[in-house]
């Protein structure tokens, strides 16, 4: 399967990476309104007819004519999408993920807590749900009340705030906290993936890609590789097979890149 999802905004992406490793397949991107050719080239080649093409989000975030277009070139198309990105989330969650006993919470107000936490929760079997930055989100809390044994996490300072009863995953900033949800459920990772922690398109694509595989998504500053992320690789060498590298320079300088490979 395929999970697709808008290039511009992040919110109903964020939870779209454990839903990728469940069926198997990656995450892409497209405009909202037109599918972008180089995304439909990719979708060709890797699914055959017939096979599933999962839209994130309702007709405001992939528009119908996507979804119209995907189906006339043969392929099943199922859309999870709700009133809102919380909605969205919890959607995936149960009908897409049939209600994980593992929750992890993250704020949908921004993207970088929630990208750390989608391969531990594809990596765990669960999903990631919204909270309104570190307020509660109604839709959350009503699914986490019908789902009052499920292990909660939150991920980053606001979630933990949102959410106090959760077991909470916080670092002082948001590369620190990707450190620190990898130390928790990688302890021994094959591969890790390195990705900006300025924009969500690259981390979400590669979190889905190193979370196959599986391994953390860690992010890093475009010019200068944070010391927790850092400090986790150099403690993990020895288990590390491959260090991906999501994006051009500009994303991840050259000189993090030497950084993160080197030590």
């Amino acid at each position: 399967a395929v999970v697709l999802a808008r290039d511009d905004q992040f919110p109903d992406a964020l939870a779209g990476v454990p839903l990728a490793v469940h069926v198997g397949g990656p995450v892409l991107l497209t405009a909202p309104t037109s599918l972008d050719p180089r995304t439909l080239t990719e979708i060709r080649r890797v699914l055959p007819s017939g096979h599933t093409v999962y839209l994130l989000g309702g007709t405001a975030a992939v528009a119908a004519s996507i979804a119209d277009e995907l189906s006339s070139d043969g392929f099943n198309v199922v859309r999870y999408g709700g009133a809102d990105r919380y909605a969205t989330a919890v959607t995936i969650a149960s009908t897409g993920l049939g209600n994980p006993s593992t929750i992890f919470e993250a704020s949908g107000s921004d993207f970088p807590d929630a990208v750390s936490a989608g391969p531990a929760a594809a990596s765990s079997g669960g999903a990631v749900l919204l909270t309104d930055g570190s307020d509660p989100a109604s839709e959350t809390v009503a699914y986490t009340a019908q789902h009052r044994s499920d292990q909660r996490i939150a991920v980053g300072g606001p979630a933990a705030a949102a959410d106090p009863t959760a077991t909470a995953i916080v670092g002082a900033d948001r590369y620190a906290t990707s450190a620190l949800v990898a130390a928790r459920y990688f302890p021994n990772p094959g591969a890790a993936g390195l990705a900006t922690g300025e924009v969500f398109p690259d981390a979400l694509s590669g979190g889905a890609a190193v979370a196959n595989r599986p391994g953390p998504v860690l992010l890093t500053d475009p010019t200068n590789l944070p010391a927790q992320v850092a400090s986790y690789i150099d403690g993990h060498r020895s288990s590390l097979q491959i260090l991906l590298v999501f994006g051009g320079t500009e994303a991840v300088s050259a000189a993090v890149e030497s950084s993160a490979q080197s030590g």
